[in-house]
Order: structure tokens, then sequence, then C-alpha cells
């Protein structure tokens, strides 16, 4: 162990032994002893706490200068990222525009349909019933129909019952219009000839046709005696 020896005046001297009594202890030596060891720890406590600073400012540039550069590593791709965004959000826009023209369209139509069947059904026409097709044709002969209309008793028996003429004629029946039966029994009834051709120029087509398949049939005659053409049917 290493001996020290330090000089000072009587003065100083008593001062050092008042802070004995102070501090407790027995003699000078070891006060200024415990001032020494105080003193080191001190300065061992401050170059500790430098160190830990300059440490602590060189842990912080080494952080911002990792941040900087991963900062860097990261902006390319946070602007890929942006633009990705930007072209999400026009795609979206987009497609909620399209959205929208297709449900006003999908409007547009419904309502034109609604329309179209309010018109159809406002302009609708009724189905002809059978004693209609003959008030057209004023005259239906059966086999002019035997190919369309299986069931042909039925049809006759509800233009009769519709009061209209049918005639029980030679090979088929014959349907005919009220109105124009009780003008072609008085047209037939002015007639006074029985020359063909003179009666095809007093008569229209549907009557000639009428007119023969009677006479074929023998349900209207000629009177030599009167002239005149008689219906043997009411």
């Amino acid at each position: 162990m290493k001996v020290i020896t330090i000089k000072v005046d009587d003065k100083l001297y008593e001062e050092l032994e008042k802070k004995v009594k102070i501090e407790g202890l027995l003699t000078v030596s070891e006060y200024v002893k415990v001032l020494v060891l105080r003193d080191l720890g001190k300065q061992e406590k401050e170059s500790v706490e430098e160190a830990t600073k300059k440490a602590q400012i060189t842990l912080d540039k080494i952080t911002l200068l990792l941040e900087r550069r991963l900062q860097d590593r990261i902006n390319p791709f946070t602007s890929k990222i942006d633009e990705l965004n930007r072209k999400l959000a026009e795609v979206i826009e987009r497609v909620e525009s399209i959205e929208q023209k297709i449900m006003e369209l999908e409007e547009k139509l419904k309502t034109k349909r609604e329309a179209e069947t309010q018109i159809r059904s406002e302009h609708k026409v009724p189905k002809k019933t059978a004693i209609d097709i003959l008030k057209e044709q004023k005259v239906i002969f059966e086999r002019d129909i035997a190919s369309r209309i299986k069931d042909r008793d039925s049809f006759f028996a509800r233009l009769e019952r519709s009061n209209a003429k049918v005639i029980e004629a030679k090979d088929e029946r014959i349907a005919v219009d009220p109105n124009f039966w009780e003008n072609f029994v008085k047209k037939i009834a002015a007639i006074t000839t029985n020359n063909d051709d003179d009666i095809r120029k007093v008569l229209d087509t549907i009557e000639n046709r009428l007119f023969y398949k009677l006479k074929e049939s023998a349900l209207i005659v000629y009177d030599n005696i009167s002239r005149k053409w008689q219906a043997l049917i009411s």
C-alpha cells in the first residue's frame, strides 16, 4: 500500500479536524481518504454518464440513418401502393357508374315493357268467334274448313245456336249469315231465267257458288210456269 503525504497550513488543518468530527471519523487522514474516494467515485460516475450520453447520441444517429435508409427503400413501394389505391378508386368509381347506368337501363326497360303490355292490353283484339267469322265471310262451306277444324259438328252447332242458317247440302253443310241469306233469297226470287250465263251476271262470286251448290242439292228449283227460282228450304 502506498503512502501519500500532504502538507497544509494550520488553519486548513483546523478546518479538516472540524470536518472529521462532523463526519464522525477519528483522524484527519481518514477524512482525506474519504474525500479522495468520493471524488474518484464522482468522476467515474460522470465518465459513465458521459459515455452513456455519447452512446445514446450515436444510437440516435444510427437509428435516424436506418430510418432514412428504410424509408428510401419503402418509398418506391409506398408510391406504387398509392398508385394502386388511386387506380382501384378509379375502377370502383367506374364500376359504380356502370352499375348506376345498368339500373337506369333496367328501369327504362321495365317502364317500356309495362307500357307495351298496357298498350297490348288496351289494343288487344278479342278472339273471333265462329259467328264473327261467318259475318265476315257471309258463307262457310264445310269442305273449306275440313282440314282446319276436326270437330265440325260442334262448329256448325255453335253457328246454328247463334242464329246462323245451316243448310244440309249434298256432301257438305253450309253455314250462311242470316242477313245475307235473306237478301240472297230475295235476289234469286227476282231472277226470271234459268240461263247460267245470265244468272252469273246477276250474282256475285259468293252468291254464285251458293246458288249452284243449292241447285246441285235440289234445294232451289226453277218453276217454268212462274219463271222464277224457289228455295225449298225455309
